[in-house]
């Protein structure tokens, strides 16, 4: 992991976790234009992305941001943001004592404690796409450009290019695996969930939210699949999420409904 800062440190803090083929500076350069407020902007290149070297854990990844935090004296977190990828770690902060976390969002994630046929699906999925990346050299993955678009999928590419196939086995181990547990009343104020309607991870979480933290804000996004919305419709997506911060739980953004 290689940790990337911006903004003033006396501002709130936001912590950026990007998803698979996305850097913390790639998340961090989409979404910190729509933000209207200061913060102070953490937004981590995890394993096999950006400059950080390869993935090996979500544990690891977490034990050097957390080593990170506490070094630095970051202790209170405005606003805790994860994507796919990114949740594995993010959730990890959330529910760790020695942090103060405000707000948690996240975005795409399979709330399950043992998903083993997503990963392996997942593991076939992109084994693959990297094969047919690798012969068609195409500068944005064909897949990708359906999924998210011409400059989104370009980007994702240019980041898919060095995530190794060791890399791939491990964050979809991380994407697929999380010790649950109930959720108190203060911890759900806190959290958004958000997922496309057509994302798979929300099979598996649909089964588990209802027990582990039923009271969190939940938005589905009609007709978007994992992580559209957040790519077809930032400036939007960034706003909600201020306003999230600025008012918890009784906020809700015209891009999605309550469950």
């Amino acid at each position: 992991m290689v940790i990337n800062e911006y903004g003033d440190r006396n501002s709130p803090a936001v912590l950026l976790l990007a998803p698979m083929m996305v850097s913390g500076t790639d998340l961090y350069q989409l979404m910190h234009p729509y933000f209207k407020d200061n913060y102070h902007f953490i937004a981590p290149d995890q394993g096999g992305h950006g400059k950080a070297a390869a993935y090996i854990s979500a544990d690891e990844e977490y034990r050097e941001l957390k080593n990170y935090l506490l070094a630095e004296g970051l202790t209170e977190i405005e606003l805790v943001y994860g994507a796919s990828l990114g949740v594995a770690v993010g959730y990890r902060l959330f529910l760790d004592p020695d942090f103060t976390v405000h707000h948690a969002w996240f975005d795409g994630v399979a709330l399950s404690s043992n998903a083993r046929f997503a990963e392996w699906f997942m593991k076939k999925m992109f084994r693959s796409r990297k094969k047919k990346l690798a012969r068609i050299k195409a500068e944005a993955s064909p897949s990708l450009v359906r999924m998210y678009g011409y400059d989104f999928a370009k980007m994702m590419t240019k980041n898919f290019e060095r995530i190794t196939v060791n890399d791939i086995d491990a964050i979809c181990h991380a994407c697929c695996h999380y010790n649950l547990r109930r959720l108190n009343i203060e911890e759900q104020a806190k959290l958004h969930l958000d997922f496309g309607e057509k994302d798979f991870d929300l099979k598996y979480s649909k089964k588990t939210i209802p027990v582990y933290m039923p009271e969190a804000q939940l938005v589905i996004r009609p007709g978007y699949a994992h992580c559209g919305y957040m790519a077809a419709h930032t400036k939007e997506y960034t706003e909600e999420i201020e306003s999230f911060i600025r008012r918890g739980q009784d906020v809700l953004g015209s891009g999605g409904r309550r469950i």
